[in-house]
């Protein structure tokens, strides 16, 4: 264990080509950013928690008891009983969860109490993953603090646990992946099956990813990421039941395979009700059927499988398997544009961040523009650009022109 302070930090990341198929299997391509979150922990002689953001204010809660939370318990319910009881704010249930879901991994418990300092300059609700970056920033401190140390992608895993049962927000593993192992300059590979990351493959030479905000604000809490990544699970049964096949991943099938299906197997739409009467529940934990809804699901499941097939394309093209120099980023920014696409297919898109990504469209990669598309969870958020490093000043203006928040590099 090292003295106080503890400290940890982590990037926030921009979702170059992947996204929201990451819960479908999907390969997916992950770019950190500069920004990062700091988490500062100090302890304390009094039992007592104390968590201070920078930006969200002060919560003081009374540290829990054995008595209100089992922590040899598996189960987050209790947990999320006892914040819910003392009206603990949304920010404060990420640094939190960290906390209690670590002690309950490593057996832990500090001396006396915790004072949790939290500082960041990673933009909040624009798809830029500003909560992994908080849950791996806060585990890392913790590891200082406890001197316990997580291996492989154990850290990951365990953020990704406390956004999901924690916060509430159905979040796949692809963001605490990038926060904890990204590499600037590069594009890391991760296999979303949970959690199998490749060598970051290395932008080609003065080619770069900007992040340009929408100002719509974004939150994987959306009923329309809800209700995305439920329709993805739901086309995911309808396929097992038309294939006659069992599989673990939805993005293990191709886009001819999904294609091939026909429209009255793998309707465009269904009700929550439709589906329910036909095939039962859907096996994801985080994942509700609304009975009135109508969801996406052959869209869904389309973009799912081409989701991973433009991926692992693209991986192959900045690897420099396929393609040289000029064409790699132009081939890239086409599956980009496609990917958009499908994040409105699904009704993940908004009219603001299809103009901007036409506006990078329309300047073309003779002006150093070679794709776009909504990044992390859509609904808003970061357009995420692929452009010639010389061409940022004209993406600036672009920006400035549009009233839109400062770009993210």
């Amino acid at each position: 264990m090292s003295p106080p302070p503890w400290l940890g930090e982590a990037p926030g990341r921009l979702d170059v080509l992947g996204g929201v198929a990451d819960y479908s299997g999907s390969l997916v391509l992950q770019s950190p950013i500069a920004a990062t979150t700091r988490v500062t922990i100090v302890p304390t002689p009094e039992p007592r928690l104390r968590v201070v953001s920078d930006q969200e204010g002060v919560v003081d809660p009374p540290p829990p008891t054995d008595d209100e939370i089992d922590f040899s318990s598996d189960s987050a319910a209790p947990l999320v009983d006892w914040l819910d009881a003392r009206d603990v704010p949304r920010w404060a249930r990420y640094p939190l969860g960290c906390l209690f879901l670590f002690q309950r991994a490593w057996g832990w418990r500090p001396d006396g109490g915790l004072s949790i300092h939290i500082s960041t300059d990673v933009p909040t609700s624009m798809g830029v993953s500003s909560s992994a970056a908080l849950e791996v920033a806060t585990l890392r401190a913790l590891e200082a603090a406890s001197g316990r140390r997580f291996a492989g992608t154990a850290l990951a895993r365990l953020a990704q646990r406390a956004e999901n049962e924690v916060v509430g927000a159905p979040c796949g593993l692809m963001d605490q992946l990038a926060a904890a192992h990204g590499a600037r300059g590069a594009l890391l590979p991760i296999l979303c099956r949970p959690d199998a990351m490749r060598d970051p493959a290395a932008l080609p030479e003065g080619v770069i990813v900007a992040g340009w905000p929408s100002a719509v604000k974004h939150a994987v809490t959306g009923v329309e990421y809800g209700a995305a990544r439920t329709a993805a699970f739901m086309g995911k049964r309808i396929l097992e039941v038309a294939l006659g096949r069992w599989f673990q991943h939805l993005a293990e099938l191709s886009p001819s395979v999904v294609g091939g299906v026909p429209a009255d197997v793998l309707p465009a739409s269904m009700t929550g009700s439709e589906f329910v009467a036909r095939y039962g529940a859907v096996e994801d934990p985080h994942s509700t059927v609304a009975s009135d809804r109508r969801y996406p699901v052959r869209a869904a499941a389309e973009f799912a499988v081409g989701e991973n097939f433009r991926c692992e394309l693209a991986e192959r093209l900045f690897r420099g398997e396929v393609a040289d120099r000029i064409r790699t980023p132009r081939l890239a920014g086409e599956l980009m544009y496609q990917s958009h696409l499908g994040y409105g297919s699904i009704g993940l898109g908004r009219p603001e961040t299809d103009a901007m990504v036409a506006a990078v469209r329309d300047l073309g990669p003779a002006r150093g523009f070679h794709g776009a598309r909504s990044s992390g969870g859509g609904c808003g958020g970061t357009v995420v650009v692929l452009l010639e490093a010389q061409a940022l000043p004209e993406l600036r203006r672009l920006a400035e022109r549009a009233g839109s928040p400062p770009l993210i590099l």
